[in-house]
């Protein structure tokens, strides 16, 4: 990929470069980025709801006019023209995600201006050369591939003929730790791997290397969320019970019910906020465990496993179904701007926990038993090449060669 000379990027370019599926295909970049969409607008391209904009493929007349009035335009608009000596990046994650297990789909991600490739690493699940490159290099566009909840990020590796794949934390994680940690820091980063721009050997390494270790890793933090809830959770059960005993008197009647009615309240509210974990990260977990149960060490009788996870079901839904109650009843407080809505909100808040007691005295008791389950049923972070991958080489493509017939000269970068 050439690179734009270095003043450029505090001003405005077009980087351009040839798909097959879109034929030429532009974006701009640069603090003035917006005197290059002028130009492209002007020039004939048409823009795209990614920011990339493209003129009719196949339409060799048409390109040719739209590639000459952008010569021109360019200088008006004080815009350097820059060429990508690769194929469009979203036609690789393009025929990627369509061979990925599962259902996944791909976009691109223009990065104007780099304050915008940075923001990346806000959820990147990364400490390797991806995370690096976004930090210290100008990569003036990405791909992100999705299948609802995983996320994978892809970028033209820097002065290098392969590509940059790296993960985020699902979406389910909600971009952000319970106790605020950045998503950089998190234990167990899969960190990002080369993979080659030829698709089929593309979906190889990601199918063998990046996808397993991901999934391990995921199941590994979430295990962990978990584990840490549940030592906050007996802390707090413990904290009330030396507090509980001076606020009772010998027979274990409350002294003072109002006093001792709001402690037990904040008892309620510390355990949910541990349970809320429980919460967000207990399902994939169940169904990992459910889905290797006949692999699981022999020491874990089949019976008793099926019998917790029955039970940590029943507390999922016991769970969810105090959190439902609860967010109906907080729509039914009206306006918030009403003086006493916080107070009303707080004793909803306060219900829920209520409700939810006897799913979270459960979840404390059982929890231990849980994760010693789940930490078992841990899916493999290797992978052997599945049959389906293995043929891929066959059924797809190689990278189409950039063939883009022009006459316009163009300026390039270092």
């Amino acid at each position: 990929m050439t690179q734009p000379q270095a003043g450029n990027a505090n001003s405005s370019c077009i980087y351009l470069c040839y798909s097959a599926s879109r034929g030429v295909t532009a974006f701009p970049g640069g603090r003035n980025y917006r005197w290059a969409d002028t130009a492209l607008k002007q020039a004939g391209f048409i823009a795209s709801s990614d920011g990339t904009y493209c003129v009719p493929p196949f339409a060799p007349d048409a390109t040719r006019d739209a590639l000459l009035a952008l010569a021109r335009l360019a200088r008006t608009h004080q815009t350097v023209i820059n060429t990508l000596e690769r194929p469009f990046l979203g036609d690789v994650a393009a025929a990627v995600a369509e061979h990925l297990p599962g259902e996944w789909s791909s976009e691109i991600v223009v990065h104007c201006v780099p304050v915008w490739q940075q923001d990346h690493l806000d959820w990147l699940w990364d400490r390797g050369a991806l995370a690096q490159a976004l930090a210290t290099e100008r990569v003036p566009y990405a791909a992100l591939l999705t299948n609802g909840t995983d996320e994978l990020l892809m970028i033209e590796q820097p002065e290098h003929e392969q590509l940059l794949i790296g993960a985020c934390l699902p979406a389910d994680f909600n971009r952000r730790l319970p106790d605020n940690r950045h998503f950089s820091k998190t234990p167990y980063p899969p960190n990002s791997i080369c993979i080659p721009a030829q698709p089929a050997l593309a979906v190889r390494a990601i199918t063998t290397q990046m996808l397993p270790r991901y999934v391990h890793a995921v199941h590994r933090l979430r295990t962990d969320l978990i584990s840490d809830a549940l030592l906050a959770g007996h802390k707090a059960l413990d904290n009330w019970d030396r507090i509980s005993d001076s606020l009772a008197d010998e027979q274990g009647w409350p002294i003072d019910d109002e006093t001792y009615g709001l402690r037990a309240q904040q008892r309620d509210a510390e355990v949910w906020d541990q349970f809320e974990v429980f919460l967000n990260h207990g399902q994939p977990l169940i169904d990992t465990i459910t889905k290797h149960l006949d692999a699981l060490p022999d020491q874990t009788p089949r019976g008793p496993a099926e019998r917790l996870l029955s039970t940590m079901r029943g507390v999922l839904e016991r769970g969810n179904s105090a959190i439902a109650s609860c967010e109906e009843a907080v729509s039914r407080l009206g306006d918030r701007s009403r003086p006493e809505w916080d107070e009303a909100f707080a004793a909803t808040v306060a219900e829920r926990n209520a409700d939810a007691w006897d799913a979270m005295v459960t979840w404390l008791e059982h929890g231990p038993d849980f994760i010693k389950l789940a930490r078992r049923a841990a899916p493999c972070p290797s992978s052997s090449l599945p049959a389906s991958v293995a043929s891929l080489s066959r059924a797809l493509p190689s990278a189409a060669p950039i063939t883009a017939h022009t006459e316009l000269t163009v300026r390039r970068g270092h």
